[in-house]
């Protein structure tokens, strides 16, 4: 019999469908042309080239989100109601990210908008964490009743994190013209991570 404080999974997964993708869908809203575009619209597009890259990098960032989520509780049976709350925690951070986006499409040329990037970004990743330490240490929410042999690590989120601390080293003490630009190593990082990572510890992007 299933303890009554438990959530059905399903709800979860679409709480978390629909809080992404609002938040994936609102970051174009930063995209706006100048209202005196003065018959040049090539010139003014190439002005949101900063907008242009913070949208971009979001957009992905969120996707890998979402993915991580999707693996993470694959093998997931039930949601209790602590694990419902580290997950309403992770997206009440991630639901940040179009403010925090915004700051670097407005104010490039400013290191302090992409620390509070940066901040935003290990914060979910912080999140995530949690909520994986909780699945390790609670194996009977799984289906099999074993946490051992499911991707609930920390490896993506540490991927994540050191790329979003070089892309604040990147502004900070070189340009903050490429420092988006930082988050393209999350990829290379991931890829080393899962091979220095015990088997089964972590599933990294």
């Amino acid at each position: 019999m299933t303890p009554p404080d438990f959530i059905p999974r399903h709800r979860i997964d679409a709480l978390v469908d629909a809080v992404l993708a609002i938040t994936m869908t609102l970051l174009v809203l930063e995209l706006r042309l100048p209202e005196q575009i003065q018959g040049d619209v090539f010139g003014a597009i190439n002005e949101l080239t900063p907008q242009i890259v913070a949208w971009v990098v979001s957009f992905l960032i969120l996707a890998v989100c979402w993915h991580g989520h999707v693996v993470n509780f694959r093998e997931i049976e039930h949601v209790d109601a602590r694990l419902f709350w580290l997950v309403t925690l992770w997206l009440l951070v991630t639901s940040v990210i179009p403010f925090s986006s915004s700051l670097i499409g407005t104010h490039n040329e400013l290191a302090q908008s992409h620390i509070v990037y940066a901040i935003n970004i290990v914060a979910i990743q912080a999140a995530v964490v949690l909520r994986n330490l909780y699945l390790r240490w609670h194996p009977a929410l799984f289906r099999d009743g074993t946490a051992k042999g499911h991707p609930i690590g920390w490896a993506r989120a540490l991927a994540v994190s050191l790329a979003a601390a070089g892309s604040v080293a990147l502004a900070c003490y070189w340009t903050t013209d490429y420092a988006s630009l930082g988050y393209l190593a999350i990829g290379p990082i991931g890829a080393i991570l899962r091979r220095i990572s015990p088997r089964g510890e972590a599933a990294a992007p």
